[in-house]
Order: C-alpha cells, then structure tokens, then sequence
C-alpha cells in the first residue's frame, strides 16, 4: 500500500513538474510573440506586458475586469497593469468599458490576426507615401532638366 501511495506521489509531482514547464513555455512564447509584435517597450525588462495579457487571457476574456482585479489575480502592481492596458488598447487588443477592460482578441491566432490587418492598412499607407514622394522627386528632377536645358539652348 505505501508504494502506491508513494507513486501516487511521484505521479503527481510529475505531473504538475510538466504544467509547471508547460506553462513556463507557453509564457516564454508570449513573451517572444510580444517582442515580435513590438508591444514591449526596452524598458519592460520583466516583461510584464506579456504578463498582463496572460492575465486578461486567462480571467478577462468574457467579461471586463479592472485594474485592481487584475492586480490581485496576477500580483503585479496596479498602475503598471493600467500602463499596459492602455498600450494594449491602443493596438487594438484590449477594449476599455465603463473603467474595466476586456480582451478583444480571444486567442494568440487573433492577436496576429488583428496585428496582419494592422501591418496590412500600415503597409498600404506606406506605398502611397513612397509613390507620393517618388512622384514628386520625379517632378523636381523633370524640372531642373528644364531648367538645364534651358542654361544649355542660347
């Protein structure tokens, strides 16, 4: 009896060693996703940003939560929580209601989703400047060809 008690023991211990790995990959990947998005700023050395979307993630994704909730829940300080909140409203992943906020965003799948659509309008207003601008230095260079030619002609 006392051996099965005993791998009973280790079974769980094994167990709960993996969700303990499992977890710490899966904040590792967030945090890698994060940087890759550019929402970390340099000096979130801790990485909480990521920290705080794990936490809307995993207790805000139905239903709004404030700051002070969220802060309990995840143990990190209040103010920084609304600071990365409001950058992650910002990108459109987070929705403020009512002085709570909820994620927009239900998975990770979302988040690139929405950050493709973001990158794609980005991309699109891009092009347009850079024609603008390729436009307009094809302008210039017609007319100081002009005006060359017109110094060259008497």
């Amino acid at each position: 009896m006392l051996t099965v008690v005993g791998m009973e023991k280790q079974k769980t211990a094994v167990i709960v060693s993996q969700r303990k790995t499992q977890e710490g990959e899966i904040d590792a990947e967030l945090v890698e996703l994060c940087r890759r998005m550019r929402l970390m700023s340099e000096r979130d050395v801790d990485a909480t940003l990521a920290q705080v979307l794990k936490a809307m993630m995993q207790h805000a994704r139905d239903s709004p939560m404030g700051g002070s909730e969220l802060s309990k829940l995840s143990g990190i300080n209040r103010i920084t929580i609304i600071h990365h909140l409001k950058r992650l409203e910002g990108v459109g992943f987070v929705q403020r209601q009512e002085g709570r906020y909820i994620l927009r965003v239900h998975s990770a799948e979302d988040m690139i989703l929405e950050f493709r659509k973001e990158m794609e309008q980005t991309f699109q207003e891009m092009d347009e400047m850079a024609r603008g601008i390729d436009e307009q230095f094809a302008a210039f260079d017609k007319m100081f060809e002009d005006r060359m030619r017109k110094r060259r002609l008497p």
